[in-house]
């Protein structure tokens, strides 16, 4: 199987504040509890291998746990995301100390706005989804940035819903797991696709990690499906991130 594999996962704890975080659910988020789901999180990826790279917590920051939005990692770059809701510019600073000692580092500079939530890395292909927080200006710096490497650039529009990654990951082995009604997904004719159904549409965001993928817990039907591809699936619960309208990719920035 040709699986995603990664060594290394940059993650932030919860901040105290994190029930003030950006969103439009408005279900009473349990900070405790969030924390707890982070922490069990945090031992599945060490589990299946992964060393963990700590950004300094931050409790003036309610969104700081969702580190994934403030960088993208294509090879050896470590491209740092100018992210487009003020509240959240500052969560890209720390996160920029620690990936310059590690990677050749690029800004993402204005008017350019893009968040990591936006960036899908399927083998040399990368989709960037044009969101509500991700423009074109963004493309064109990507397209610089990574002009001399193996790396495509796919623009792909995105509608109801608030990054790609929520609407469509790789699992790995040619596989993509998506969520229709968010973007033209003849971009992924040339893959294998599972389409979760009707009511788990939240499931689309998984994160494959060695072999296995990460799926939130209480989505049977999706699970089957990927199950059914030959993928060995464990749950976490997501309650508290999900009310956050963050998800599993979110959590973390791998490579």
């Amino acid at each position: 199987m040709n699986r995603v594999t990664v060594k290394y996962a940059v993650v932030r704890p919860v901040p105290d504040s994190y029930d003030h975080c950006v969103r439009t659910n408005t279900e009473k988020i349990d900070v405790a509890l969030a924390k707890s789901q982070h922490t069990e999180y945090c031992k599945a990826l060490q589990k299946l291998g992964l060393e963990l790279i700590w950004i300094e917590g931050d409790n003036t920051l309610p969104d700081s746990c969702f580190v994934e939005d403030t960088a993208a990692i294509l090879g050896e770059k470590a491209i740092i995301c100018n992210m487009k809701i003020k509240s959240r510019a500052k969560e890209a600073v720390e996160v920029a100390k620690v990936l310059e000692k590690l990677k050749e580092t690029y800004y993402i500079k204005p008017p350019a706005t893009i968040d990591g939530g936006d960036v899908l890395k399927i083998e040399d292909k990368v989709s960037v989804g044009l969101s509500a927080r991700t423009n074109l200006h963004a493309i064109g710096q990507l397209r610089k940035i990574l002009e001399n490497t193996n790396f495509e650039i796919v623009p792909v529009t995105v509608q109801n819903v608030l990054h790609l990654k929520s609407a469509c990951t790789y699992l790995g082995n040619n596989c993509v797991i998506l969520s229709k009604g968010h973007f033209d997904i003849d971009i992924l004719r040339d893959y294998k696709t599972i389409v979760v159904p009707r009511g788990e549409e939240y499931t689309a965001d998984c994160l494959a990690i060695n072999g296995t993928v990460l799926m939130a817990k209480g989505y049977p039907k999706t699970k089957k499906l990927v199950e059914r591809e030959g993928f060995f699936v464990k749950e976490l619960e997501m309650s508290e991130f999900r009310k956050g309208e963050g998800a599993l990719t979110c959590l973390s920035i791998i490579w």
